[in-house]
């Protein structure tokens, strides 16, 4: 097939057009590749590898364009292009260079996400270690960068949650309270031995306005079905289920 002309576009394609009526739109990279600025003809066969190479770089620019826009795992970057319904050969392409060009770098990727989740989160390292997980990342390179989150840190988080907790808790016991802080920071991904260390430390006390007002709550509503001494034993069973103890705190 002789090539007829060709045409320059925009981010550094160009338009192949052949003497079957046919055109194709080309990276920069393939043109100077294969010197079709500089041959007037091109052989079945080889269009067809061609193409097939074009497309490798389609893949490459499609991850470019995301990389530009935010940091991605090589994981994701795979998953992204598949889902694009690239192939595994120019998949593995662009990942390739992208790697070589410094733009796909795992362990870059692992050390800017524990930095940040540690300036701007409350997480715990067991919880990072897993989205990272889940990302794609390796336990060797997670392992790695998690030694920047030391012990003292992660005590100095569970203490501001901890802190934030018992000032914004309207409605629980102190037995409760240290009950759910303590599902709440091993959901949150911190090691059970540091944040048992902590709550040791914490002097939970019941607060009386809060018993009072779960005891008035729970009158209204018990006192419809029961009444005289049957009232005040379901009261005083239900305070005592709420880790309110002391009968003075809330009757």
């Amino acid at each position: 097939m002789k090539i007829e002309r060709f045409k320059k576009r925009h981010n550094g394609l160009y338009t192949i057009y052949l003497d079957n009526f046919n055109s194709y739109d080309f990276y920069e990279e393939i043109i100077l590749k294969y010197e079709l600025l500089i041959r007037k003809v091109i052989e079945d066969e080889e269009l067809d590898k061609i193409i097939k190479d074009n497309k490798n770089y389609e893949s490459y620019y499609e991850a470019l364009k995301v990389l530009k826009r935010a940091l991605k795992t090589k994981e994701e970057i795979r998953n992204i292009l598949v889902e694009k319904k690239y192939n595994k050969d120019s998949i593995d392409f662009a990942i390739t260079i992208l790697e070589k060009q410094g733009y796909l770098n795992d362990k870059t990727y692992a050390d800017s996400y524990i930095n940040s989740s540690i300036a701007t989160t409350l997480k715990g390292p067991k919880k990072i270690a897993l989205e990272l997980t889940k990302k794609g990342i390796t336990k060797e390179i997670i392992d790695d960068a998690l030694s920047i989150y030391s012990e003292q840190i992660e005590k100095e988080k569970i203490e501001k949650v901890i802190s934030k907790k018992i000032k914004t808790n309207h409605s629980k016991s102190a037995k409760i309270l240290k009950q759910k802080l303590q599902s709440d920071l091993l959901n949150s991904g911190f090691e059970q031995n540091a944040i048992m260390s902590v709550l040791n430390t914490v002097n939970f006390v019941n607060d009386g306005e809060i018993a009072k007002k779960e005891y008035q709550k729970y009158y209204k509503k018990l006192s419809k079905k029961y009444t005289g001494k049957e009232l005040d034993y379901k009261l005083k069973q239900k305070m005592y289920s709420l880790g309110f103890t002391d009968y003075n705190d809330f009757n």
